[in-house]
């Protein structure tokens, strides 16, 4: 099963590169023109986790969500990593703005402050979209 994962993973890593299709986030267009990037900095600054604002920075391409970086911030690193490992925010990839808007989120148990402001930053990124 895991070499099959693996020969599809190459064809379509083959296929991206020399196919001349502008795929997202790419080796070969890391800045693609489709992708569009939502830093919450700004607009979530009034949203605060267990220490101080948790911006995130969502990437969409072709209207999908492809990736949700937590960006710099005070949260105690334990926390984050609670948080992180749940796959809170990974479980967002691959689904639409609207997706993910409506998606119901809980709380990661022992990080509650910190997950639910990373939820609130999502949301705040995604209403924008």
């Amino acid at each position: 099963m895991k070499r099959i994962l693996l020969y599809i993973a190459i064809a379509t890593v083959f296929m991206g590169t020399f196919a001349g299709s502008s795929s997202c986030g790419s080796r070969r267009a890391p800045a693609a023109v489709d992708t569009l990037k939502v830093n919450t900095t700004e607009l979530a600054a009034d949203v605060i986790g267990f220490h101080g604002p948790t911006p995130v920075e969502i990437s969409i391409c072709k209207g999908v969500i492809t990736d949700i970086k937590v960006l710099p911030n005070q949260e105690s690193p334990r926390f984050l990593e609670r948080v992180l490992e749940s796959g809170l925010l990974k479980s967002l990839i691959g689904k639409t703005p609207e997706e993910a808007r409506k998606a119901k989120l809980d709380a990661v148990s022992g990080a509650t402050y910190t997950s639910l402001a990373l939820i609130e930053n999502v949301r705040r990124g995604l209403k924008e979209q």
